[in-house]
């Protein structure tokens, strides 16, 4: 095998715009398949990607021998059933974030998993393959900003929608489940440990009773982090990141388009330097990633334990905003 054979589970708007195109135009991907409760929409997408095969139903797209993996980018709520059908069905699965809807949920996918060895899942932070991202990642590693000690991450957009998935809270809406989670994921991923207690505070949606404001602290045991996300304010995204030596600062470190470079901004004591990266797309990046895991043996870039983790953070700062107190946190490991 030299390509993963690509299922896609729904023509939700992540699927056709941004995964879709990025599998077709990687190197070690194509998409065979497609499932949609929209039969005209399955269609347009298909003549659009040139995809060979519309399956009318889920159950019949994981059921093909034609494809090897699935591409979930159904609403949260039904991430771990799916995952865990397709697992069942002897394919590999990339499941977008959050992975699930609390830690008891993503802890049965893990349980599942591990029923299925030769199968692979993993998590869709696909900012982690950007080389703006892995630029970052190496320059915290080996000190280049000093030790590192704290990290905020601001992400936000305006959706007022009533009707839209992300403003319901029993599909797993709200801004921390949404994008509240990349900040949590970026500073867990750079401190390269769990963060010791986190502390947080929620603002409510009257009607939709989904958080559309989420700010959080997480204590790790060599620095913090901050993550501020919203719904309902200007679309904003930014992320610096403060050593003992030194700042990076990234302009746009999740949607940048693929093609346009990065930029990183890079301080380190009174000197001032602009990276350039790039262009790269992040979801061609991650599908090759995921090809070089399947077929490889490659590690995963977010294997489940890594997600259970993030999920037990994200818990916590519920927990922690329902209770107005700081929410201990155990750091998971794999058996």
């Amino acid at each position: 095998m030299s390509r993963i054979r690509w299922g896609i589970l729904s023509s939700a708007r992540i699927a056709r715009q941004k995964v879709i195109p990025a599998i077709q135009d990687s190197q070690r991907g194509t998409v065979a398949a497609i499932a949609s409760r929209n039969p005209s929409l399955a269609q347009q997408v298909a003549e659009s990607h040139q995809i060979p095969t519309i399956c009318p139903t889920y159950d019949d797209l994981i059921q093909l021998d034609t494809i090897d993996a699935v591409y979930i980018p159904l609403p949260n709520h039904l991430h771990v059933e799916w995952a865990c059908k397709a697992i069942n069905a002897g394919k590999h699965v990339l499941c977008e974030k959050p992975l699930g809807l609390n830690e008891m949920d993503v802890q049965h996918l893990l349980n599942v998993s591990r029923q299925y060895p030769k199968q692979l899942v993993a998590e869709a932070f696909m900012y982690r393959h950007h080389p703006q991202w892995t630029r970052t990642r190496e320059w915290v590693r080996t000190n280049y900003i000093g030790e590192l000690r704290s990290i905020h991450v601001h992400f936000s957009y305006d959706n007022r929608d009533p009707d839209n998935i992300r403003n319901k809270l029993e599909f797993g809406g709200g801004a921390l489940m949404d994008i509240g989670c990349y900040g949590i994921s970026v500073a867990r991923w750079l401190y390269g440990s769990e963060p010791k207690r986190v502390c947080a505070h929620t603002e409510r949606h009257p009607q939709f009773r989904t958080d559309t404001s989420t700010t959080a602290l997480l204590d790790f045991a060599q620095g913090g982090a901050t993550v501020v996300c919203g719904t309902q304010i200007q679309r904003a995204e930014h992320v610096a990141i403060v050593g003992t030596k030194g700042k990076i600062t990234l302009q746009t470190p999740f949607n940048i388009p693929p093609g346009e470079p990065a930029y990183l901004n890079l301080q380190q004591d009174q000197e001032r330097t602009i990276h350039t990266l790039g262009p790269a797309n992040q979801f061609s990046e991650q599908c090759d990633a995921f090809a070089a895991a399947v077929i490889d043996g490659e590690p995963l870039y977010t294997p489940i334990v890594d997600s259970l983790n993030n999920m037990r953070v994200i818990d916590a700062c519920f927990q922690s905003a329902q209770t107005n107190t700081w929410i201990t946190c155990e750091q998971l490991t794999d058996p």
